[in-house]
């Protein structure tokens, strides 16, 4: 379900890594505003899980030439896809989201009216620990 928006400022090179730790993709988003995407964590349904934005884009160069032991062993043309369509998933904590959201002036998180970032207090073992979370609003904060 989406949460808000995520506020990209300026132009950005992402980039994709695949299984293969040298095989990649440099993605380039432009400038915009991109759908906010949660889905409801299981043990508390007011509370949002993982953070998605799909950010479509396109590549500025990438690498999947022939690797022996992680070192390229063919010759690759690294900018033969440039220009050709790609997406880059963005994978957030909601903590981190909620965090910016609460204590950056210049957050990039935009959320829905029916959602809030909260500061979630508690105690872990007899230690006190602040985090963070985005829940629907007026909801409780735990289960």
């Amino acid at each position: 379900m989406q949460i808000g928006y995520f506020h990209l400022r300026q132009d950005k090179v992402f980039r994709r890594d695949y299984e293969c730790a040298a095989w990649y993709k440099d993605i380039l988003v432009k400038a915009g505003k991109y759908p906010a995407e949660a889905k409801p964590d299981p043990d508390n349904p007011n509370e949002m899980g993982r953070v998605f934005v799909h950010l479509p884009g396109v590549v500025q160069s990438d690498y999947f030439g022939a690797l022996y032991c992680g070192m390229p062993i063919s010759d690759y043309d690294s900018a033969k896809n440039a220009g050709t369509a790609a997406d880059y998933l963005m994978d957030c904590y909601p903590y981190s989201v909620a965090d910016s959201a609460l204590n950056e002036p210049d957050t990039p998180w935009e959320l829905l009216p029916e959602f809030e970032a909260r500061t979630i207090n508690g105690v872990y073992n007899g230690t006190p620990y602040t985090t963070h979370g985005i829940f629907r609003k007026g909801a409780p904060t735990h289960a």
